[in-house]
Order: structure tokens, then sequence, then C-alpha cells
């Protein structure tokens, strides 16, 4: 190895651990360097990999919006000799480094597809290093942004396998990880061991950085699982962890985290005097990109707590006070948040749609692509609530969604369509109901009975014309005195219903976690009902909140589970 490239392997590795340790703009000099001394020995592969931490440090730096980074590893990807040697290698590490920066853009859709090329050809060629990156740094985060924990699970499992072939511990661990967030997702059993032997890992590692997000993590998990006391004990030493760490913007989803946990566990004081307390102790450092993230968090944690504690009113008041702070002392990202917070909280539409389109023009120009995809899908319910669903900003993809999923539905392939159909969660309600009818009944009617049939075994519930009714799928819930006369239909597919049914439910609607209908009595219905994660915190501390009340009357459409499927 000659010199100079023995020197961009030690540039390449350097820019790799600082991305790791979440000090990207450290990341920069190291990382262009590597790029620069890969490019002029022509070494195809050695720039596609420097490629990555490079984009991720310009982007976290401001240099590059994300949508300029795209296009510059486009530009870099048409470059590549396939003919040269490493010409195929290179393509797909190209691909991964594309994938890499669509993720950044939160469009995790567009991540996978580009990643799954990739994926193929460093499992064909046994190069299980660049597989366990595809993997773990795309694939499996791009999957759980999806909401998707089995695909998340089944990519950290290869994962598991791929570590123990290259004998990579912090592979491992990081594997343990993403298991963890995946059967949490999933409601599967273990997710908090997993997370527990991903903490042992990193631990021994001594790496604080993915300890302390580990934790964060782990919190989440517990608070879905509703162990407020778990997750407030995970969230302290997550806290600690960050803090001790020097990484300030995950002190700050620490904070939220801790609000969060002491809000569940009925301690709304106590949430807001630590929040308080947090952000207090923020303001004091240099208020660097790290630390305005962790400004940003904690400001959004204090007003959560205001509002849980004294009303949605003195929450909107504290939200204003702190975007003129954060206006200035010239913290965008932390302007835009709270501008979105704004939005949620007013009780005045047309103020509330004013101020998430300011956010949004913010969030856009600053380049700050989690906060816009948030900012849409606001604004998306805002217009769909005035009626003027065509101005929604998430209509143009919804369509196109959808018509992905018509045509998943003619070819009647299971898996594809499933995944489609995932991929329109959070986009119903920018599609109206003659959208629907005019792609999945365009594709029904050619053939009714083989298209409902086939809509049925995957979950929907329709009936199919000629189908002899059976006895499957019976469930029950435990002690409630209706063992073996409940019978479940399955979440996914009860909206797809309602939505071709006529009846068009957005996200915060959509709280029928298990629908049930009742043998023996025509009609009846047992519901369990949670609140989706679009909900905010103080939705969570209404007595009576709308959307739980309205899904109530929703979970009576499970009455039908025994009449279509007696």
């Amino acid at each position: 190895m000659a010199p100079s490239e023995e020197r961009a392997r030690e540039l390449l590795s350097e820019a790799k651990t600082l991305v790791g340790q979440l000090k990207a703009a450290e990341a920069l000099g190291p990382a262009r360097e590597a790029f620069t001394i890969f490019s002029d020995l022509s070494d195809q592969c050695g720039a596609a990999q420097a490629l990555r931490p490079m984009l991720a440090a310009q982007m976290e730096a401001g240099e590059l919006k994300p949508d300029e980074a795209l296009k510059f590893v486009k530009e870099e990807a048409g470059k590549v000799k396939r003919s040269a040697r490493d010409g195929r290698r290179a393509e797909a590490l190209m691909q991964l480094a594309q994938a890499s920066v669509h993720l950044a853009k939160a469009e995790p859709i567009k991540a996978i597809q580009m990643a799954k090329e990739a994926e193929v050809f460093f499992q064909r060629e046994e190069d299980y290093t660049a597989l366990a990156e595809v993997l773990l740094e795309v694939i499996a985060p791009a999957h759980l942004l999806r909401n998707d924990g089995k695909k998340a699970m089944a990519a950290a499992n290869l994962v598991l396998d791929v570590a123990q072939k290259v004998k990579d511990p912090e592979a491992e661990a990081r594997a343990w990880g993403l298991v963890s967030a995946g059967r949490f997702l999933a409601k599967a059993e273990d997710a908090a061991e997993a997370g527990r032997k991903a903490l042992e890992l990193f631990r021994g590692l001594g790496s604080k950085i993915r300890e302390a997000s580990t934790l964060l993590q782990l919190v989440r998990g517990n608070l879905g699982a509703q162990d407020s006391q778990a997750a407030l004990s995970a969230a302290r030493e997550a806290l600690a962890v960050a803090r001790a760490a020097g990484s300030w913007a995950q002190v700050g989803q620490a904070v939220e985290a801790l609000v969060e946990s002491q809000l569940q566990a009925g301690s709304a004081q106590a949430a807001l005097s630590d929040a308080e307390e947090q952000l207090q102790l923020l303001e004091q450092g240099t208020a660097d990109s790290s630390r305005q993230k962790g400004i940003a968090s904690a400001m959004s944690a204090v007003v959560v707590a205001t509002a849980a504690l004294s009303g949605v009113d003195a929450g909107l008041e504290v939200v204003k006070g702190f975007v003129e702070k954060l206006r200035a002392s010239g913290n965008k990202r932390g302007e835009v948040r709270m501008l979105h917070k704004l939005a949620t909280m007013s009780p005045f539409p047309d103020y509330a749609l004013n101020t998430a389109q300011a956010g949004l023009v913010m969030a856009q120009k600053c380049g700050y692509p989690a906060e816009e995809k948030a900012l849409k899908r606001t604004l998306t319910e805002l217009y769909v609530a005035k009626g003027k669903i065509d101005k929604a900003p998430n209509r143009r993809e919804a369509l196109l969604l959808l018509q992905d999923l018509a045509r998943e539905l003619e070819k009647k392939d299971g898996d594809r369509f499933d995944d489609a159909n995932k991929n329109l969660e959070g986009y119903w309600n920018a599609l109206t109901q003659n959208d629907v009818d005019a792609s999945m009944q365009k594709v029904i009617s050619r053939d009714p009975p083989t298209y409902l049939a086939f809509l049925k075994e995957h979950g929907a519930n329709v009936a199919v014309p000629g189908e002899v009714a059976t006895t499957s799928m019976e469930g029950e819930i435990p002690g409630m005195g209706l063992k073996g006369q409940l019978k479940t239909g399955p979440k996914d597919y009860l909206y797809v219903s309602f939505r071709i049914s006529g009846i068009s439910y957005g996200p915060r609607y959509r709280c029928v976690q298990l629908g049930c209908g009742v043998g023996q009595e025509p009609g009846a219905a047992v519901g369990v009902l949670n609140l989706e994660d679009i909900s905010d915190d103080w939705e969570r501390e209404l007595q009576y909140n709308p959307s739980i009340l309205d899904c109530g009357l929703q979970s009576g459409a499970s009455g039908q589970y025994f009449q279509t499927n007696p």
C-alpha cells in the first residue's frame, strides 16, 4: 500500500469514528482529505467510501443542503467506470452513499430502494464489512423510520450473523440495539433484553455515545409498554451518560425522554422542574451545533411539561417566548421546532397555518429535512381540515404511493402489497374517496372475487362473493369473560376498509389497535384503543380525548368480523 493510500485509509477511519460519535463537524477535515487522496489515486472504491462521512459532515456544518448533497453524490456516481476492475464494487458503494443521503433527507422508502442493490451485491460477493454497513446505516434504520419493526429486526439479525463472521464487536452491539428497537416497534418479546445486551457491549467498548443512544431507545420502548418506572430509570441514566460524554444533542433528547416518563408516571411538577433545570444548564455553554439542538429539545420538554401542569394556554405562552429567544440567539433549528409547536398548539386555524408555513419555509431554506417532513404533515392536516386538500403538501406523494398500492394489488404480490400499504401510513389523510375509487376500485372491478379474496388474505375486512364463511382467526382478551368468543381483525387494514367504504380517517383518528367482534352477540364489539405517535403530549393529558372517543365508535366496525367471518 502506497504511503498516500495508507494515509487516506487512516483519515477515512478517523472520519467514520467521529461521525459515529456524533461529531460530524470534526469529521469534515479528515473525510475531505481522504476523498481527495482517493480521487487523485483513481481509487473509485476509496472515494465512494470517503464520500459518506464527508457529505454527512458537510450537511451537519451547513455547507451542503440535503438536496445539494444528493445532487453531488449522483454526479460522483456517474463518474464510476464500471469496466474497471473495481467498477461494480464502486458502483455498489456509490449506491450506499446515495441511500445514506436519502435517509438523511427523511426519505426511508427511497433509501431502501437504493440500498437494496448494494445489499444484494455485497452479499453475493461475501463482502461482509460492506454488507454490515448497508444494513446498519441504511436498511434497518429506514425500516424503523417506516414503523416496520419486523423488517428492521430481520436486517439487524442478519447483521448479527455478519458481525460474527468479521468479528466486529461494535457491529454486533449496534445490531443488538436495532433488534431491540425492532422488537419494541413490533410489540415482540425480549425487546428490553436485546437492549440490555447492546448496552453491555457498548459499555465494554467504552462507547458513551452509543450507550446513551441505546438508553434513549429503551426509554421509548418502555414508554410504549406503559412501564413508566423503567422508562424513568433509563432516562435518568441516559441524561447522565450523555452529559458525561459532552453530547449536548443527546442531553436534550434525554430531557425530553425524562419529561415524558415523568408525565406518564403522573409527576407533572417534577417533569417541569427537571426540564427547566436542564435547560438552564444547557444554556450556560458555548452554543455550537450540538448544544443548539440540545437547547431546542429541552425547550420542547419545558413546553410539554408546562402544558401538562398548567394547561395548553400556559404552554402556548412559553412557546411564544422561546421563539423570540431562539430567533435572537440565531438558533434556527430551534426556532423551526418552536414554530411547529406554536402551530400545533394554537387554537386559531389561520394563525396555525401561517405559522406552520413560516416554519416550513425556514426548514427548507436551512436544510432541516426531519423538521420539514413533520411540518408538511401538520400542514396537510390543517389544509384537509379547511377543505383545501389540493393545497396539502403531502398530496402529491400520497397519490404516488396510492398508485404503487394499486399496482401491487393488480400484481397480487403479497409482500410488495404489504410494503406499499405500510408506505402509505401517514399519507391517507391527503387522499379523497374519489382518489381511492379511481385506483383501487379500478383494479378490483376487473375480477372482484379474485382481488377481494387477495385483500381479505392480507387482512382487509371485506366480504368475498361466493365464499363460504369459516371459523378461523378466533382470539380472546384475557380477563374479560369472553374467552373463545372474539374474532379479531388486523389493524393494518381496518382503516383501508374504512377508506374503501367511503370514510377517511386522519392519523390522529386511527387509534383502534385491536378490534374484536363478539360471538353470539351480532353487532357487538370490543376495542383496544391507543393514541398514535402523532398525537402531541398535551393531547395525552386530556381527560376526554376526542380521538379516543371517536375511535370507541370506530371499534363498532369490528362487530362485522363475525358477520363476514363467523
